[in-house]
C-alpha cells in the first residue's frame, strides 16, 4: 500500500467543500483469466469485488491482490489494468475531482474485506448502471459517493501500520474472510486457524491486537448482520434463521441477539417490517 497522507489530505479538505461529483457507475461479472487493457480515467475509480479474486497493476505502485470483499481505488489519471484468477464482480464508481481542489493524489489504495453494511451498501447502489438521472438524484448520489471515498480513505489508513508486516496483516484479512463465508457452519475457533494455516492462540492475539475485538465477537457481529437482514426481508421462523447463522438453536440466537441489539428478535422484526 502506498502512503496514504495525500488522500487524508484530501478527505480533510472536502469537509470544507461541496461534495465532489458522482460520474458513472456500472457492474459486470468478469470471467477466469480475464484481462481488461491498460486505461486510466478522468475520474477517481472505486473498483469493489464482492466475490473472485486477482491482480491489479496501476502506474506507480507494485501489483496489488485483490479477493472477495476487497475494494481498490486509483486516482484520477492512474493508467491501470486487472487480471482474474477466478472468476468474480467488478461494481465501479468513478467520481470527479472538482477544480482547484488542490494536490490530489497520483496512486491509488487497497482496502481489504470491507464488512462495514452501510459502506457495502452504498458500493451496491452507486454502481448501477443509470441512463438518466434528475437532479435531486444527483445531488444524492454526490453525497453517497463522497460518503464512500471518504470511509474507504479512513479504513485503509487506520489499516496501513499493519503494512510494515504483511504476515499479520494477511492471517487477520484471512481470518475476516474465513469467518465471513463460513460463519453458519463454525463450531469452534480453532477451525478458523486451521483454515488460515496458522496457530489458534497466535491468531487470537493478532486478530485482537489488530481489530481490537475478539475473534469470538466478530464471528457474533457477522452473525448478527446476517440475522438482522433475514429478519427484516424474509418471513422465516426463529428457528431457521438461528440455523442460517450458525446458532445451535433459537433459544440461544435469541439470547445474543438481544445482548447485542438490545432487543428480542421477533420485537426487532415488527419494529422495522
Amino acid at each position: 500500500m502506498v502512503s496514504m497522507k495525500a488522500w487524508l489530505n484530501l478527505a480533510s479538505r472536502l469537509g470544507s467543500r461541496p461534495p465532489l461529483r458522482f460520474v458513472h457507475g456500472m457492474l459486470h461479472t468478469v470471467s477466469q483469466g480475464w484481462c481488461c487493457d491498460v486505461h486510466e480515467h478522468r475520474e477517481i475509480e472505486i473498483v469493489f469485488h464482492p466475490r473472485g479474486r486477482g491482480t491489479s497493476r496501476a502506474a506507480g505502485e507494485s501489483d496489488t491482490r485483490f479477493e472477495a470483499g476487497d475494494v481498490v481505488v486509483y486516482a484520477a489519471g492512474q493508467p491501470h489494468d486487472q487480471v482474474m484468477d477466478s472468476p468474480g464482480d467488478d461494481f465501479c464508481v468513478q467520481i470527479e475531482l472538482p477544480a482547484r481542489v488542490g494536490a490530489v493524489p497520483r496512486c491509488g489504495f487497497h482496502v481489504a474485506a470491507i464488512e462495514e453494511p452501510s459502506l457495502l451498501e452504498d458500493l451496491r447502489a452507486l454502481s448501477q448502471d443509470r441512463v438518466r438521472v434528475s437532479g435531486g438524484e444527483q445531488t444524492i448520489l454526490n453525497l453517497r459517493a463522497t460518503s464512500v471515498l471518504c470511509a474507504l480513505i479512513q479504513l485503509a489508513s487506520a489499516r496501513q501500520p499493519l503494512n510494515e508486516d504483511r504476515g499479520p496483516k494477511r492471517h487477520v484479512e484471512d481470518a475476516e474472510r474465513y469467518i465471513r463465508t463460513n460463519f453458519a457452519a463454525i463450531r469452534s475457533l480453532r477451525e478458523v486457524a486451521a483454515g488460515c494455516g496458522v496457530g489458534y492462540d497466535h491468531l487470537r492475539h493478532l486478530f485482537k491486537s489488530s481489530r481490537g475485538r475478539s475473534l469470538v465477537q466478530y464471528v457474533n457481529e457477522v452473525r448478527m448482520e446476517r440475522s438482522k437482514t433475514l429478519l427484516v426481508h424474509s418471513r422465516l421462523p426463529l428457528k431457521q434463521i438461528a440455523t442460517m447463522c450458525g446458532f445451535r438453536d433459537e433459544y440461544y440466537f435469541s439470547a445474543v441477539f438481544r445482548k447485542h441489539v438490545r432487543l428480542p428478535p421477533g420485537r426487532y422484526r415488527a419494529l422495522l417490517c
